[in-house]
């Protein structure tokens, strides 16, 4: 095949770029693989792995904690954290696959599978010190899980989110685990007297790392029994002998070569995962960090081009492989992996990262037709084109996996937060969105408030339900002015939000007593200098993110006020409220409904709307500012959804933008649905106009018509999109024309990807009404 050269503009890792005109990834190559993965793995997220040992371990994990509990009555979570521990090295199963390179499987998807890891046990057997302790109190439960079932408030755990988590990669390739125990096990020996916790805290840190290496050896010894029964062809052969050799050294010791180095970031996901129980959401950023080895094994002649894209695509396939991407999507986690990984930005000296890595990746993933691992690709204005058309390329394609990171955003938000240049280009995709830094941060990023719920039950009042929700809402009917209204909608949200985030401070702490995590804590910076769990402050940075939902809904629902009831004054405050109120059923509710929707929105770039989505976010960002969470750090603002803009949705009634009781709710920065009648211009430029530095993060979810687009023309955007400021976009690039075919002839679109919110899918496995929400979203063009 011939083979042809890409001149890259710029002084960074390989200047020119080898590769394939075509390319040279097939799914079918690798069909074996995958079905022995698929033989393994659960067909739905959060179930248990198909193979009986697995239970068998878990099984018995739990029964030696349980036996220890009783015996032990006294017991503390780090007593329980240090058994399960020792469980573990009689226990623990290594899973290897003839076909695949890698060795880290422990089954348990980085801890995604949550109430069925092992490790969740010690916070099963702890859940008694809420009571017994008086950690929280039961009516502070019953608000938090009435918020939830009303739409009102999402937390990822009992008053924190413990569910998502940065992993330390930086740290393990720099030094492995055993780096890490070394300086554990010096600090212990400095350890003040009058610190007796913190003493415990490390050496249950050192107990898990050991944890780490026995089971690491675990994996060397499984490869070598495999070895000893014969019959394996070469190829095996070879998998199984690098296993056995490199498993004995590698993470403990850091990787030296760029086989170590894959297997690497897959084992910190998994074994911590297994160890700790945390969810850790990342692969790193393989093409930054593994480049330079990548490139050393290519001067030593110890892999050829040909075995880095065999071992590249088995990398993709395993995240690819934990769940059935066939299977129907209709409720809220179907298809849910929590499997990223990041791509291009910059390395640490500023320079971006566009190398023969990033390319194969992108190639592997679209080649082997991988739905995950979810692609985080950071962007930035200047960024070279190739990188750039190449993400266009992909979507033309209809390959939609991407969350683009905007490196002009991130990079220099970190920098102004004080983080030293390295670490702030050093930052990586994490969960469904957002941008965290590994080795340095643990982020508790996933708490969900809906500001169009406050407004809604401001007009469809319910006292019984305020009452159990614990509202304070003041009345709008009988407002006077605009501003009037506006400012009672207003302060009725921060009574709320107040309200939330006041228990969240109050309560967040009670992890560190319930469900610690040692050796993921002096993993992090910060971790062992303060002998202290991330739990409970122990670590660099640990910001709260608290989510704005549907703030687009808002206002669009008061710029129709102003409009319809204070400007043209096409009916008065009561008549719309009555017909809001009614569903848009009442005497004059088709005619004022589409008056709403005639109303000035959020997107259209007029002064009404984005002066409005402004100032809320200026004001509630100056409200809050300042707040310290349970851990001393601050609250910080987002503007992002997850599937909640169908499911919040559902239990939205009718609000002043012209929604129906029911309907969806606008995705994150995403104009609303109903709305829009943007091009592409107009609605980037609106976005820009925001003030991105109150938010930590945001995203927003934009459909691009493909026949106005070429790869070109997504360079472009790209480029003015990082210009502009916002954090992330998760684009779609389809026509309705194929959708709509691909409805009715699912056997021929088979690879047809779609964005749907924080994680992607194949069109045709969603069912018919996730199916028609996405045709139904505005095309930009």
């Amino acid at each position: 095949m011939m083979k042809k050269e890409l001149e890259v503009p710029y002084e960074a890792h390989s200047v020119k770029t080898v590769v394939e005109d075509a390319n040279p990834f097939r799914a079918e190559d690798f069909a074996a693989l995958r079905s022995q993965l698929r033989a393994f793995h659960p067909d739905e997220c959060h179930g248990r792995c198909k193979d009986p040992s697995y239970a068998e371990a878990e099984k018995a994990i739990l029964q030696d904690l349980a036996t220890y509990a009783e015996s032990h009555p006294g017991y503390d979570a780090l007593d329980l954290r240090r058994e399960c521990y020792l469980s573990m090295r009689r226990h623990f199963v290594p899973f290897l696959f003839t076909e695949s390179p890698f060795y880290f499987e422990a089954g348990v998807n980085g801890g995604w599978i949550m109430g069925l890891a092992p490790a969740r046990g010690v916070n099963r057997l702890c859940q008694k010190f809420y009571k017994e302790q008086s950690l929280v109190p039961d009516e502070e439960f019953r608000i938090l899980g009435a918020r939830n079932r009303e739409a009102l408030a999402l937390c990822c755990g009992p008053f924190s989110d413990d569910m998502h988590h940065v992993p330390p990669l930086r740290t393990i390739l720099a030094k492995g685990f055993g780096g890490v125990r070394a300086d554990v096990a010096a600090a212990l020996d400095k350890c003040p007297e009058d610190d007796p916790h913190g003493r415990k805290q490390l050496e249950t840190a050192l107990v898990g790392l050991d944890t780490i290496r026995e089971i690491q050896f675990a994996f060397a010894r499984r490869a070598t029994e495999i070895l000893a029964g014969g019959n394996l062809d070469d190829a095996v052969r070879r998998r199984m002998e690098r296993i056995a050799e490199c498993a004995r050294r590698c993470p403990w010791e850091p990787p030296k070569t760029f086989f170590e180095g894959l297997n690497t970031l897959w084992f910190v996901r998994e074994i911590l995962g297994y160890v700790d129980g945390v969810c850790i959401f990342s692969l790193g950023r393989p093409d930054a960090m593994l480049i330079d080895l990548y490139e050393a094994d290519l001067a030593a002649g110890r892999i050829t081009r040909d075995e880095a894209r065999n071992l590249v695509a088995r990398w993709l396939i395993h995240a690819d492989a934990h769940l059935d991407t066939n299977r129907t999507i209709d409720s809220y986690s179907d298809q849910e992996a929590e499997i990223p990984m990041s791509l291009g930005g910059c390395d640490a000296d500023g320079k971006p990262v566009w190398n023969e890595l990033t390319e194969m990746f992108l190639d592997a993933h679209l080649g082997c037709d991988c739905v995950f691992p979810k692609l985080h690709c950071r962007v930035g204005s200047t960024y070279p084109k190739p990188y750039l058309r190449k993400i266009g390329e992909l979507l033309m394609k209809n390959h939609a996996v991407f969350t683009l990171l905007n490196d002009d955003r991130f990079v220099r938000q970190y920098m102004d937060e004080g983080f030293s240049p390295e670490d702030a280009r050093s930052f990586i995709g994490c969960g469904c969105w957002n941008g965290y830094i590994d080795s340095v941060m643990d982020v508790d990023g996933a708490n969900y408030t809906s500001v169009i719920r406050i407004l809604e039950l401001t007009i469809h009042r319910n006292p019984q339900l305020e009452k159990e929700l614990r509202l304070s809402l003041d009345s709008i009917d009988g407002a006077k002015t605009f501003e009037e209204v506006e400012e009672i909608v207003f302060r009725n949200f921060m009574r709320f939000f107040r309200d939330v985030i006041s228990t969240y401070t109050r309560y967040g702490g009670v992890n560190a007593k319930v469900f610690p995590h040692p050796v993921y804590s002096v993993c992090l910076r910060g971790g062992i200098e303060t002998r202290r769990d991330t739990t409970e402050g122990g670590v660099a940075s640990r910001p709260r993110i608290m989510t704005l939902g549907f703030i687009g809904n808002a206002v669009d629902s008061l710029c129709a006020i102003r409009q319809l009831c204070f400007v043209d004054r096409t009916c008065t405050l009561a008549e719309l409220l009555d017909a809001v109120r009614s569903n848009w059923d009442g005497p004059r509710g088709e005619e004022l409904r589409a008056a709403a929707l005639r109303a000035p929105y959020w997107g259209d770039g007029g002064e009404v709307a984005t002066g409005m989505m402004s100032r809320w976010m200026r004001r509630i960002h100056d409200e809050i500012d300042g707040f310290r969470n349970d851990q001393g750090g601050l609250y910080r603002l987002a503007i992002y959804a997850y599937r909640e803009f169908m499911y919040w949705g559902h239990k939205t009634k009718a609000t002043p933008d012209g929604r129906h009781d029911g309907d969806r709710l606008a995705q994150g920065f995403s104009p609303s649905e109903y709305r829009c009648k943007e091009g592409i211009t107009t609605v980037i430029n609106a976005i820009g106009e925001l003030p991105h530095e109150a938010l930590y993060a945001s995203n927003a979810n934009l459909s691009f018509e493909k026949e106005s687009m070429s790869e070109a023309t997504w360079e472009a955007v790209l480029r003015v999109f990082a210009q502009k400021g916002s954090h992330m976009m998760q684009p779609n690039c389809n026509s309705v024309e194929e959708l709509v075919d691909a409805q009715t002839h699912p056997e021929r679109h088979q690879n047809i990807i779609v964005r749907v919110c924080g994680f992607s899918a194949r069109f045709v496995s969603l069912s018919k009404r996730w199916q028609d929400e996405v045709i139904a979203r505005h095309r930009l063009a």
